[in-house]
């Protein structure tokens, strides 16, 4: 698979991303885009396209925001470009865009034609810088979350249909209000034919102004009942159709796509389930299938209202019900025996009326079921006006067990003795699902865990990645400069006791002349005297030692350049940590003299007999630098003319103790303490989280302690902690390994 696509023309603009490890690249589980500041994708690798199912030529120089990409927001509504009618997070996102700041886990969906389907991404964003500050480009990272999705849908209708009563009306109002949640419209409605007229028994979210009653002529909903099939009906574009002169709801409400889904209840087609939008939008295959489960659960509704409608007729409407309803109704004599069945017990548990006439139903109930049924069952004969609804597992006559739910109620109180009539139905089918679902949800849960772990490991990848390739540019400049610094030192280093020689010689054949010839020319004179002679011998040794002085000074402060930025050591070797600590103090040397309002900070070492580590050493630097730096950032803070009493050293000369000793003969221990202001407890609890700072903008990045704690922790086996009190001053534990193990994480 190729690592990365990139176009030409902007391959230039770009160079840190070219110099990324194209291994890293093709290991990537995440889609990877390149924008400019104007939103346009310069580069992408084979990831992304195959997340947004197009190729590369459809994808270079295309804006991601376009409203023709039919892209959406959790909500349903459109991920737009242009700000005056893009949401409120889309704008952000577009600032972002032209700013330092980071995007994280903003959440879009994308329909892909090819497939028929919409994928839900988690979008990340990280913006590159020009030398000048500005943002030169945008990276931008694409996860695949669709099956977490599809767990949350999944949970939600799960919910949904746990939460449904014994009103029909209430049920059909929350399957209604479900449609619209799951398939995030403007609104969602339920329309009834009923007495020549649509009217709207299930509402959700719908205008105030909203007619329950509408026409049947030139209806929308009207004609998806009329086309008499289960298949969705979708109208797109609606206000360039028919339906914006015919239909009432379509230019009031600026509609501007309508999916609708047909009901029928006995056979017969009577209404429809419909989410409306305000936008453009694409049902992908699974919205279908949604709108097609909500219709089948209302069907069930309306089946529900239909024999209750039914139950209250006379006696002989009633028993014929009895003989023909689709739920299997049972009159029971208060011990259990059956007394009638009606005929719908053939086709729900396998027997003819007369096999189970004078049996007790107890019978064939699974015996776990039973202590609860009987427990309901006492309930309703001790209470008359109660019913009770109740799910157990009834043997088939083939010897399986299916799952009825059943309504218990006490009205016949008028008959000899005490009788139950009792109304159930078979959901042996409901509950398979229901255990399928549950399953299902676990596994979701599960790859949503994954996920989650993943992306946590690539933006642990990210932060490490943006840190590595900052300290490799600063290393290989430092290496460079101490180089170009070196040879004209050495020269000049060498030289000096050359100098320094011949100058002794010439002052020494001076004085010869002046023993051997004491009577000067008035000229000679006269040039002694301007030039003071005396002074020049004097002052000459003088300046020849400090220059050699200073020079050992520059070959030093070269020597710890080359030691710190460690270009050539990038393998684990044997490193002296006395040695990395001073060196980092004499890169430091120049924030810890005094200044204007600041004394000197002195700097106290407290070293025991350590022996030799192997190490990174070079990252180890790393992690003294960013330590020791935090140190002196918290001290001159505290020292800051404006700072607040709270905020005031413990003591009155800033002061950083460094302490070393042996733990176990297997592992060194390396204190630094300071006695600055401290650290408040909210704060400590984040100091190791990537990106996290307490600095002002553009002043920190967040990445030094974050990247620290990897190299001691995740790099060598080590511990870093901190343990800080308000006023009591800071200090930073680090625990190394003498050895590291062979196994260690590269």
């Amino acid at each position: 698979m190729p690592p990365l696509h990139t176009n030409q023309q902007s391959s230039a603009l770009a160079p840190r991303i070219d110099n990324l490890p194209p291994a890293l690249l093709k290991e990537l589980p995440v889609g990877v885009l390149v924008m400019g500041v104007s939103g346009e994708i310069r580069m992408m690798n084979q990831a992304a396209l195959n997340l947004l199912g197009l190729t590369e030529s459809q994808l270079l120089n295309q804006e991601p925001l376009d409203s023709d990409w039919h892209v959406i927001q959790e909500n349903g509504t459109p991920f737009q470009l242009k700000l005056h009618t893009a949401p409120v997070r889309a704008k952000q996102a577009l600032l972002l865009l032209s700013t330092r700041q980071a995007l994280r886990n903003l959440v879009l969906g994308v329909y892909r034609p090819t497939n028929s389907d919409r994928v839900w991404l988690s979008v990340n964003t990280e913006p590159q810088l020009n030398t000048d500050g500005t943002v030169e480009q945008v990276i931008c990272t694409l996860s695949d979350i669709t099956n977490q999705k599809a767990g949350e849908q999944l949970s939600k209708i799960n919910e949904c249909f746990s939460s449904l009563k014994s009103d029909p009306d209430d049920n059909i109002n929350r399957l209604t209000a479900l449609a619209g949640d799951l398939l995030g419209g403007a609104w969602a409605v339920y329309n009834r034919l009923h007495e020549g007229l649509l009217w709207a028994w299930g509402q959700s979210q719908t205008p105030p102004d909203f007619s329950n009653v509408r026409e049947l002529e030139g209806n929308i909903c009207y004609d998806v009942i009329q086309q008499r099939s289960d298949q969705t009906f979708v109208v797109q574009d609606l206000p360039n159709t028919p339906y914006a002169e015919s239909d009432n709801w379509v230019i009031p409400y600026q509609l501007q796509t309508y999916i609708g889904q047909a009901v029928k209840c006995a056979g017969e087609y009577i209404g429809s389930v419909c989410v409306a939008y305000q936008n453009q939008f694409i049902p992908c295959e699974a919205d279908k299938k949604l709108m097609g489960i909500i219709a089948s659960a209302i069907s069930v509704e309306e089946e529900r209202k239909r024999e209750a409608v039914v139950w209250g007729q006379n006696e002989a409407k009633w028993r014929s019900l009895l003989q023909n309803s689709s739920n299997l109704i049972t009159i029971l004599e208060g011990d259990g025996t059956i007394k009638y069945a009606s005929p719908a017990i053939e086709r729900i548990l396998g027997y003819k009326p007369k096999e189970l006439i004078g049996k007790n139903t107890f019978d064939f109930v699974h015996t776990d079921d039973i202590p609860f049924l009987e427990k309901d069952f006492q309930e309703v004969l001790q209470n008359p006006t109660t019913a009770l609804t109740i799910e157990f597992r009834f043997r088939h006559k083939d010897g399986s067990w299916r799952y009825i739910e059943s309504t218990h109620s006490n009205l016949l109180m008028d008959a000899p003795g005490v009788r139950m009539v009792v109304n159930s139905r078979d959901i042996t089918d409901r509950k398979l699902a229901e255990a399928a679902l549950i399953k299902s949800e676990a596994q979701l849960r599960e790859k949503a865990t994954q996920l989650e772990q993943a992306l946590y490991e690539l933006q642990q990848t990210q932060t490490q990645l943006v840190q590595t390739e900052k300290m490799s540019s600063l290393g290989q400049l430092v290496a460079g400069v101490a180089h170009e610094i070196n040879n004209p030192v050495s020269f000049i280093y060498g030289n000096l006791p050359y100098a320094t020689e011949y100058t002794q010689e010439l002052l020494h054949l001076i004085r010869l002349y002046q023993q051997q010839y004491p009577n000067a020319t008035p000229v000679i004179k006269e040039a002694l005297e301007e030039i003071d002679l005396d002074f020049v011998s004097e002052d000459l040794p003088k300046l020849m030692n400090s220059m050699l002085v200073g020079a050992e000074r520059i070959r030093q402060i070269v020597l710890s350049l080359r030691n710190f930025s460690r270009v050539d050591k990038a393998a684990r070797e044997p490193f002296d940590l006395h040695n990395g600590i001073d060196n980092t103090l004499l890169l430091l040397q120049h924030r810890l003299k005094p200044k204007a309002g600041r004394p000197h900070i002195q700097i106290i070492k407290d070293y025991s007999n350590l022996p030799i580590v192997e190490c990174y050493a070079g990252q180890l630097n790393q992690v003294f630098m960013n330590i020791l730096s935090n140190a002196v950032d918290a001290l001159e803070e505290s020292m800051d003319g404006e700072t607040t009493d709270s905020l005031k050293l413990t003591t009155n000369a800033p002061i950083i103790q460094i302490r070393t000793e042996m733990v176990d003969d297997h592992k060194v221990v390396i204190r630094i303490a300071d006695n600055g202001p401290g650290i408040p407890p909210h704060v400590q609890q984040n100091i190791f989280d990537p990106f996290f700072t307490t600095k002002p903008v553009g002043q920190g990045t967040g990445l030094g302690l974050s990247i620290s704690y990897q190299i001691v922790v995740e790099k060598h086996g080590g511990v870093l902690s901190c343990q800080s009190k308000p006023g009591e001053g800071t200090e930073f534990y680090i625990e190394l390994p003498v050895q590291l193990p062979h196994d260690e994480a590269v």
